[in-house]
């Protein structure tokens, strides 16, 4: 994972993705033929590349999929906030301010 190169100090990253172990396609979607393909995680794997890549693992959420609506989600929703590392005299505690 490239986030802790380009992630400001102490900056955030939130991931969202589907949970699950298997890939899906979808062919139709609206009535329009699609061609789309869905490679679902682990909240627990997600989490791990993170620390492996530097990273604090501050959270990890995992929900039921929604069926109401037009749209309803195929799989249950996960995701995953992150905190990369603080530097000596780098941003604290989320401060996001700058000096000139």
């Amino acid at each position: 994972m490239e986030f802790h190169r380009v992630l400001a100090p102490g900056g955030y990253v939130q991931l969202g993705f589907q949970v699950g172990d298997e890939p899906s396609w979808m062919t139709e979607a609206s009535g329009l033929e699609v061609s789309l393909a869905f490679h679902p995680r682990q909240p627990e794997r997600i989490a791990g590349l993170l620390r492996e890549a530097g990273l604090e693992v501050v959270s990890r959420v995992w929900r039921e999929r929604e069926t109401d609506g037009p749209f309803p989600e195929r799989a249950p929703q996960g995701f995953v906030l992150a905190r990369g590392p603080v530097v000596s005299g780098g941003c604290e505690d989320g401060d996001i301010s700058t000096t000139d």
